[in-house]
């Protein structure tokens, strides 16, 4: 559980320390005084990065250079955990006190997942938002995903200058085209495993919540078989330079991924009604969640509920809720202080321009 959190500079927040006791924290305010900057802070201390922007730079107070965030983590254990992080003109990045030089040296010690209104996007838009979902997934709960993604990055973007030149010496394309290979085939393999259990997750999430027949929901993984063998994929890159040169990108691996969305076989994103994504995109955080709490090591998961709940009707708003009696700790925003007897044993704090007050 967080016990503390604590920001500097960041949105809103000048310099603000919060203490929760409560397995579930309630924020309540109006729109744009700074609640779901709250919800982000944590978020952003769990994966390294914020669920509403790319731009890590924007996290930081208008006028200031960069920002700091930490908190204090009850483990269940004999002690407590504390997580820091700092942005300014470098990143710096503490567990317990101890420098950490790498992202997966700290991502996956504060496993968290969010539902806000924007889920909705993974269903709707484009392959990015549902590639970044599953890279932060599978990033919390996989070090070595992280580690391979890092170094398939980093060989993407010099394979990408070398045919950008047009001057790439063969023996340095083959350098870095076996390292996509062998990187790639390991991200495509752990996809495809974590695709297919989040399929049939979001499956029994989805039909706890609709009781008529409405179909089966599922996920499909749309991917090139080429990248699954690091022999067949590294001979189609060398075979595809010049078609990469003329383009000047590589045009073949996960960084082209796709995950597709299927009612009844059907593509939601070309067919589905604006419910039946919304719905959709709920099922497939609400798989996320039980996922991450399945390892027998876990110490359970964070959700952090961004003013989800007002637009549910009666039936799926109860099957949703049910995430939080699952989770380790939940914090929700509203508008207004909930009246649900769920909540009656919350921390619930007001929140207004950036200050908090305990209720």
């Amino acid at each position: 559980m967080v016990r503390l959190l604590a920001l500097r500079d960041f949105r809103n927040y000048s310099s603000t320390d919060v203490e929760f006791q409560a397995s579930i924290v309630i924020f309540v305010g109006a729109n744009g005084q700074g609640k779901s900057n709250l919800l982000e802070a944590i978020f952003f201390l769990g994966n390294l990065r914020s669920f509403r922007t790319t731009n890590i730079r924007s996290l930081a107070r208008v006028g200031e250079e960069g920002f700091a965030l930490s908190a204090m983590i009850d483990t269940g254990l004999a002690w407590e955990r504390s997580l820091d992080v700092k942005y300014g003109r470098k990143r710096e990045l503490r567990v317990d006190g101890a420098l950490v030089r790498k992202a997966s040296e700290f991502i996956g010690y504060l496993p968290v997942v969010v539902f806000s209104p924007a889920d909705i996007m993974l269903v709707t838009e484009s392959s990015a938002p549902r590639r970044r979902f599953l890279n932060m997934f599978l990033a919390t709960s996989d070090r070595g995903y992280l580690a391979a993604l890092n170094d398939y990055a980093e060989a993407l973007a010099a394979r990408n200058a070398l045919l950008k030149g047009n001057t790439a010496n063969p023996a340095e394309l083959t350098v870095f085209e076996q390292i996509l290979a062998i990187k790639g085939a390991v991200i495509v393999c752990k996809r495809k495993n974590a695709i297919e259990a989040m399929s049939r997750k979001m499956a029994v999430a989805h039909s706890s919540i609709v009781r008529c027949n409405q179909g089966a929901l599922a996920l499909r993984y749309q991917f090139s078989q080429v990248c699954a063998n690091p022999e067949t994929y590294v001979a189609k890159l060398a075979a595809d330079r010049s078609k990469d040169s003329a383009r000047g990108a590589t045009s073949l691996g996960p960084h082209l991924d796709d995950i597709e969305f299927l009612l009844d076989g059907k593509s939601l994103r070309a067919y589905g009604s604006t419910g039946q994504c919304r719905l959709a995109a709920l099922c497939l955080k609400m798989a996320a969640v039980d996922m991450l709490d399945e390892p027998t090591d876990s110490k359970g998961v964070v959700t952090l509920i961004d003013d989800v709940t007002g637009d549910l009707d009666e039936p799926t708003r109860e099957a949703f809720l049910g995430v939080v009696d699952r989770s380790m700790q939940s914090f929700l925003t509203f508008t207004e202080p909930p009246s649900d007897g769920r909540f009656d044993s919350a921390d619930v704090f007001s929140v207004e321009n950036g200050l908090l007050e305990k209720f």
